[in-house]
C-alpha cells in the first residue's frame, strides 16, 4: 500500500474521534556539547531484523526499523475502537493489540502497530545517537528509556547504559543546574527497572546534585525561573524519592515546583509563561514541558503527598486549555493562542502535550470520555511527522518562544517527546 493511501486509510479510521527551548538564561544558550558522538558504539544491535511489520499478538517485534515497513505513518491506528469502522483499514493492518510480557511477569495489552512504529523511531535515533549529557540529548534518552519500559527489549537499556557511562555522571560534575540534571531522570529510571545493590551507581552518580538542593533549598528566589525546568529536574526528584524511600526529596520538589507555578502560571488561561520576559505569549513546547513534567512527577509522587491533589488539578487545567488550542489536524501550533503566527505543525509541543494527557487517561487522573478524542486526534497528527526511516520531523529548534519548523527539522528532544507520547498511546489500545 502506498504511503498516501496508508495515511488516508488511518485518517478515515480516526476521523470520528475527532517546542523546548533552551532552558538557559537568555533562552538560546545551552546547546553546547550536543554533537558529542563519543560512545556511539553503544547503539550496537539497534538495527532490526526482517519482519518489521510485526503481526498482532506477538510478544516482541523483530526489528521495527527495517525494510518492509513502508510509509511514514500508515502502520499505526486505532481500528476496531468503539464507533470506528474497522473495515476501512488495510487487511494487513487491522489495529489489533499485542501483548508484550514484562520482565516482572506483567502482560499489558498494547497496540501492536504503535509499538512497531515506536521501535522504528527509537532505532533510527540509536543509529547515530547523541551522546551528550545535556537537556537536548537527555530528553531524547527519556524516550529511549520509555521504549525499554514498554517493550522490555534489552537493547534499549543497553543503549542507555552506554550513554550514561560507567559513572552515570552529569555534565559539569554535580552542579545543581536544571539543564545539567535532565539526564538523571533516565538514570534513576534505569535503577528502578532493577533496583539491585549492584546498580546503586545508577543513583549515586547524579544524586549529589539533588542533595545540594535538599541541603540548601532556595530561599527568597525562584530557582526554576523558566518553565522548561519543570521537565528537566522534578521527574528526577520524584524518582529519587521513590528509589530511596526518603520523603525529603518530595518535600523539596514540592516547594520548588509551586514557587515556579506562582511565578509563571496564568490561572485564567490555564497555561504557563516561558519566563518573566515572555508574558505576552503561551508557547506550545514550553507548556508541553510543564504538562509532561507534571505527569512524570505524578508517576512516583506518593498519593498522600500534601501537594498531590494540586498536581492533579494542574494536569487537568492544562489539559482543558490545550484541548481548546488544538488544531484541526490534531497538532498544536508553536504559539498556542496565536496559531497563525507560525501555522506549521510542531512536533515537540504536540508530543509532550499528547504524552501528558494520555498519561492522565491511562492512570485515571483525567476523564477518559473527555480527553480520549483529544489524544486520538493528536496521534493522527503525530503519525504524519515520521518518515519511512523513523526520523521525526517538524520539530522547532532550540529557542525560548514560538518559532517555525519544517518537515526536515529534527532534534533529540523532539524524538523524546514523540516517543513519550507513543509510549502512552500504545496503552490506549482498544
Amino acid at each position: 500500500m502506498s504511503l498516501a493511501r496508508r495515511i488516508l486509510s488511518l485518517a478515515i479510521v480516526l476521523s470520528p474521534l475527532g517546542c523546548g527551548g533552551g532552558s538557559t538564561p537568555g533562552g538560546m544558550a545551552g546547546a553546547a556539547g550536543t554533537t558529542g558522538t563519543a560512545g556511539a558504539s553503544g547503539a550496537a544491535g539497534v538495527a532490526g531484523t526482517a519482519g518489521a511489520t510485526g503481526t498482532a499478538g506477538g510478544t516482541g517485534f523483530a526489528g521495527a526499523s527495517g525494510a518492509g515497513m513502508s510509509g511514514a505513518a500508515g502502520d499505526t491506528g486505532f481500528a476496531g475502537s468503539p464507533g470506528n469502522d474497522a473495515s476501512t483499514t488495510d487487511a494487513t493492518n487491522d489495529g489489533s493489540a499485542a501483548t508484550e510480557g514484562g520482565s516482572d511477569g506483567a502482560a499489558p495489552t498494547l497496540n501492536a502497530d504503535i509499538v512497531a512504529l515506536m521501535r522504528r523511531v527509537a532505532d533510527n535515533f540509536l543509529r547515530n545517537p547523541d551522546m551528550a549529557k545535556d537537556w537536548i540529548s537527555g530528553t531524547g534518552w527519556t524516550g529511549i528509556m520509555a521504549t525499554y519500559q514498554l517493550t522490555h527489549d534489552a537493547k534499549y537499556l543497553d543503549a542507555v547504559k552506554a550513554w550514561a557511562g560507567a559513572g552515570w555522571t552529569l555534565a559539569n560534575g554535580a552542579a545543581s543546574r536544571g539543564d545539567n540534571q535532565c539526564p538523571a531522570q533516565t538514570y534513576f529510571d534505569a535503577y528502578l527497572s532493577d533496583p539491585a545493590p549492584a546498580n546503586m551507581v545508577m543513583l549515586n552518580g547524579a544524586k549529589p546534585s539533588y542533595d545540594q538542593l535538599v541541603a540548601n533549598p532556595p530561599k527568597g528566589r525562584v530557582e526554576w525561573w523558566w518553565e522548561d525546568a519543570l521537565f528537566m529536574v522534578p521527574a528526577g526528584f520524584a524518582r529519587l524519592g521513590k528509589a530511596t524511600g526518603d520523603n525529603k526529596y518530595f518535600s523539596v520538589l514540592d516547594g520548588m515546583w509551586w514557587d515556579t507555578y506562582a511565578f509563571l502560571f496564568n490561572v485564567s488561561a490555564g497555561l504557563m509563561y516561558r519566563d518573566d520576559q515572555h508574558r505576552n505569549e503561551f508557547w506550545a513546547r514550553g507548556n508541553g514541558w510543564v504538562i509532561a513534567g507534571t505527569a512524570r512527577v505524578l508517576q512516583y509522587l506518593p498519593a498522600d503527598d500534601p501537594k498531590h491533589a494540586d498536581y492533579v488539578k494542574l494536569l487537568d487545567a492544562m489539559a482543558t486549555a490545550l484541548t481548546k488550542a488544538q488544531g484541526t489536524d490534531g497538532m498544536w501550533r508553536s504559539n498556542l493562542l496565536n496559531p497563525n503566527q507560525f501555522p506549521n505543525k510542531e512536533t515537540s509541543g504536540s508530543g509532550f502535550n499528547t504524552f501528558g494527557i494520555a498519561w492522565g487517561i491511562n492512570n485515571g487522573v483525567l476523564d477518559r470520555a473527555t480527553y480520549l478524542p483529544v489524544v486520538k486526534k493528536a496521534w493522527t497528527g503525530l503519525l504524519t511527522v515520521v518518515d519511512a526511516n523513523g526520523m521525526v520531523g517538524w520539530v522547532q529548534g532550540v529557542g525560548a518562544g514560538p518559532a517555525g519548523a519544517t518537515a526536515g527539522s529534527t532534534t533529540p528532544f523532539g524524538v523524546g517527546a514523540w516517543l513519550l507520547a507513543a509510549s502512552e498511546m500504545a496503552k490506549l489500545a482498544p
